[in-house]
């Protein structure tokens, strides 16, 4: 490099300048994890001095690459067809020495066998893939995932450790999104993710929608907060005689014995509050009382997850409340690379199917990252897989391709399998502004949007609608377009609009 340094304005210098370059990088790269790293110099393409070199450092470059997907792919297929393509590109340049010029040679093979070794290292780790009967479905569709299946939501759990750990108290927070955006999920499993200082007692106030009064609903809550601290909660009757005195002073004791822990209550589908309340099942001061529980001790708190934030909500009942709680979290779509990861590393260590880097994008693109859909397109993937291998006989490689994803949502059992989300996000639609289910409409037939002339022209809008949709992640606006977010919403409410026509 010093020496070719020195010529590189003369003709050919800046190549073999490069070429020098290039050998160092490869030759001071002896293991997996440093190969991995090479930043990739860009190669000289024309009026090469040396284009027999130049095309075995480009089979060196794919031997890169190749590690990369190895380091990086959760996949198991993936990685073993990674490693069988860079040895493969090993193998042919140590089996072909005569073709590189003499003064490189040595070089050029000293570095492939290097590689070659460090690769054979961990061949024994990836392994060959052999499936021999159905495959297990790992995705699930539907109820909330849990444990080991729970990935790809580190930005939600970033945000919460900083409330509940990094805090010198635990902060109550609201967690909110809209339907199947995986808000249950992230409760459920959030202690787990957080760390060993932190219990979650989870409640589901769906479940307790029957609850004849308030005793019930205190009950249901301290049943949970019990199953999770191992304090004997108060009897039934306490609660009938005097719910709000009872269930303070059990907090109140497992305050006390804490210790070192802090304790989340949470409470799912909170908007059930205001149902009740309005039911007169429970109090109109019952976040009043939520509120006083708070300031009781630092060492507990309380998440409420739902559809919208405290300040969306239409009744005052949730005013009192306001002042206890930090900033919403929101729940949103998921990013393209822990869509990836959801689909690729579905919490089963051996999991053996995988996808092309395309087809990885295609679902990103159909999905958008929204958490249901994307377990949904995984699970009739992987049942395409096992339905054409062991129920139709067919050879195929275990890998999903964009036909495969293709295949599927052009299935109408898709759009069926998917009906939940699709009419509860349209559900949604029809609640607050009006005119919000008209805006959709208008605008399914057009995967690009239109703009907010063309929406008034062709039916009804109003700005609040546009703006609920949006604060809802229906719909996004961007340069002066208006198009609904995801793909496959979209394409089910054309269908909804042309059947209704």
């Amino acid at each position: 490099m010093k020496a070719f340094a020195v010529v590189r304005s003369l003709l050919y210098g800046e190549e073999m300048y490069t070429l020098a370059s290039t050998l160092t990088l490869f030759k001071e790269a002896k293991d997996i994890q440093t190969i991995a790293s090479i930043q990739l110099p860009v190669f000289p393409q024309e009026n090469l001095l040396r284009p027999t070199t130049w095309e075995t450092l480009t089979s060196l470059s794919q031997v890169v690459e190749n590690v990369r997907v190895l380091k990086q792919s959760y996949s198991k297929y993936q990685r073993s067809l990674a490693l069988n393509r860079a040895l493969g590109l090993l193998t042919n340049i140590l089996n072909s020495p005569d073709i590189l010029p003499e003064a490189e040679r040595g070089l050029i093979l000293d570095i492939a066998q290097t590689w070659k070794e460090a690769l054979l290292q961990i061949a024994s780790e990836v392994g060959e893939i052999t499936i021999t009967s159905e495959v297990c479905n790992p995705y699930v569709v539907g109820p909330p995932v849990e444990g080991h299946l729970f990935v790809g939501r580190q930005d939600i759990i970033r945000q919460l450790k900083e409330l509940w750990v990094k805090a010198n108290q635990l902060q109550s927070v609201v967690i909110y999104g809209h339907r199947r955006m995986g808000k249950s999920s992230i409760l459920r499993n959030a202690a787990n993710c957080i760390g060993e200082k932190v219990r979650l007692a989870y409640i589901n106030l769906q479940e307790l929608a029957d609850a004849d009064n308030l005793g019930d609903v205190l009950i249901g809550i301290s049943d949970a907060v019990s199953q999770e601290v191992k304090i004997q909660a108060p009897s039934d009757n306490e609660y009938i005689n005097s719910p709000q005195r009872t269930f303070k002073r059990y907090l109140q004791q497992v305050a006390n014995n804490l210790g070192d822990f802090g304790l989340i209550i949470g409470l799912d589908e909170f908007e059930k509050i205001e149902d009740l309340i309005e039911a007169g099942k429970i109090p109109e001061n019952f976040m009043e009382y939520l509120r006083t529980l708070v300031q009781m001790s630092p060492k507990i708190a309380f998440a409420l997850a739902g559809l919208h934030t405290l300040e969306e909500m239409t009744a005052d009942y949730f005013q009192p409340f306001f002042a206890s709680v930090v900033p919403p979290i929101k729940v949103s779509f998921m990013t393209e690379e822990a869509t990836a990861e959801i689909l690729e590393n579905p919490g089963f260590e051996d999991f053996p199917l995988g996808y092309t880097p395309e087809a990885l994008s295609q679902i990103y693109t159909l999905t958008y990252g929204q958490p249901y859909l994307v377990q949904l397109l995984g699970f009739q993937l992987v049942r395409l897989y096992n339905d054409s291998v062991f129920e139709m006989k067919l050879l195929r490689a275990p890998i999903f391709t964009v036909s495969d994803v293709e295949a599927v949502v052009n299935n109408p059992a898709f759009f069926q399998g998917g009906r939940g989300y699709f009419e509860g996000v349209w559900g949604q639609a029809s609640d607050g502004a009006v005119f919000q289910q008209d805006i959709l409409k208008v605008i399914a037939p057009y995967p690009e949007g239109l703009t907010l002339r063309e929406i008034a022209q062709l039916g009804n809008a109003t700005e609040e609608a546009i703006e609920t949709l949006k604060r809802h992640d229906v719909i996004e606006v961007k340069e002066g377009e208006v198009r609904i977010v995801v793909e496959l919403f979209r394409r089910w409410v054309n269908q909804v609009a042309s059947s209704s026509s």
